[in-house]
């Protein structure tokens, strides 16, 4: 794959329950499109982007680092700095920075896919995020990353139509 590529990260999370269920209704689901530099060094797969405050201003650089089927690690920067780690069926714990104080959370990883081919990559992140050890939410974060060119703009032009999709919903 070439060093400048197009990524696509969307993050679905399923509000959790009281009796620990969750329905497709309680989805909530945010998509980020953006450019950034790809780099593969001792077998793993690197993603360096600008990320964007809620004002709309670059506000620094954030990683997403894939080790194979196994782990994943997203280092974000900006207003809500801190990083998040993936582990194939692993409680880990995180820490998010935020304007009004650190967030500690954990995160049980329940399944990583990884599809790779010559000019795209695939990741799915499947986890359980919990506060104070009780479970919050059932979340999914799908990455994919393209070569800019054809791939790029059928992934712009899905994205488009997703957004139109749930306006209409409303």
């Amino acid at each position: 794959m070439e060093r400048e590529i197009l990524l696509g990260i969307t993050g679905t999370q399923w509000e959790m329950l009281d009796d620990g269920g969750q329905g497709p209704k309680d989805a909530e689901a945010v998509e980020m499109l953006t450019s950034a530099d790809y780099f593969f060094k001792n077998g793993k797969h690197y993603f360096v982007y600008e990320e964007a405050s809620e004002s709309g201003r670059k506000s620094g650089k954030s990683k997403i680092k894939i080790t194979g089927d196994r782990s994943v690690e997203i280092m974000k920067a900006g207003e809500m700095r801190g990083s998040l780690f993936f582990e194939k069926d692993k409680r880990t714990l995180s820490c998010y920075e935020t304007p009004y104080g650190q967030l500690h959370f954990g995160v049980w990883t329940t399944g990583i896919d990884l599809d790779v081919k010559e000019d795209e990559i695939f990741a799915e992140i499947r986890y359980r995020m919990e506060m104070e050890d009780h479970p919050m939410a059932d979340c999914c974060v799908k990455i994919h990353a393209c070569t800019k060119g054809e791939k790029s703009a059928q992934m712009v032009k899905a994205m488009i139509e997703r957004q139109k999709k749930e306006l209409s919903e409303e």
